[in-house]
């Protein structure tokens, strides 16, 4: 007898998974700090050069079958549950993890996720209503300079879902993340604040680097320019206690 199979070739009721971990303290943003399990779901529609979780989606490098194997719904929560989830936040990551929203598995997750869910989106894809009623709180991040690199920008700015992220972002439930390597980047993403009228209190310009001191070099490039905009500035916890 075959296992029944989703469009995107994944048995039914179950969603490709790279990692789950947990607790660790959210590293980035304005929740930083905070008790945190992350569930990393494979797959994205942005091919970011400096991404951190190329196992997601970089297919020239890793066979995304064996970094991203299908989980079923409860298997996730169980895992998840063994993390943290319930006891702090459940951030939602990937790979782009709204993909996989209009499925049924995706709804039964975050109807049966325990505690206050996350969700980490790079803006291209709008949130359904389930998920915007479910999800606590969006991290969105846009992609610029380095980041966005390998993209046309017509895709990875999208003004209709940067129009919805705001929206949500007016109502104290997103806030937009932009990763900058220089002062470059960060007029950048200004143009980008101002272009598609983010509200400037919610933007956080996060120094690009994966190690500690390529963070740190470049957030003392950019932390003064970024303070005189009128944005946030977001550490990476992690990389500064050497903590997962």
């Amino acid at each position: 007898m075959k296992t029944r199979q989703t469009k995107a070739g994944l048995p039914a009721g179950s969603l490709p998974v790279q990692e789950i971990f947990g607790p660790v303290p959210q590293g980035e943003g304005p929740f930083m700090g905070r008790r945190a399990c992350f569930v990393r779901f494979g797959r994205c529609n942005l091919h970011c050069p400096p991404c951190d979780s190329k196992k997601t989606w970089d297919s020239s490098r890793y066979d995304l079958r064996e970094t991203c194997p299908p989980r079923t719904v409860e298997n996730i929560i169980q895992i998840a549950a063994a993390h943290g989830a319930g006891s702090g936040l459940t951030i939602l990551t990937g790979g782009e993890p709204l993909m996989w929203q209009r499925g049924t598995a995706w709804e039964q997750l975050l109807q049966d996720l325990p505690g206050e869910v996350h969700v980490e989106t790079n803006a291209t894809i709008a949130p359904s209503p389930v998920t915007a009623g479910r999800v606590a709180h969006f991290s969105v991040s846009p992609k610029i300079g380095r980041m966005g690199a390998a993209d046309a920008q017509k895709k990875r700015l999208v003004p209709s879902m940067l129009e919805a992220f705001a929206e949500l972002a007016q109502q104290g439930r997103a806030a937009f993340k932009f990763v900058a390597a220089d002062i470059g980047e960060v007029d950048e993403a200004a143009e980008v604040v101002r272009a598609f009228h983010l509200p400037q209190d919610r933007v956080w310009v996060m120094p690009l680097g994966d190690d500690a001191a390529t963070w740190a070099a470049a957030g003392a490039d950019i932390a003064d320019h970024v303070m005189q905009l009128g944005f946030n500035l977001s550490g990476r916890l992690h990389l500064t206690l050497g903590v997962r």
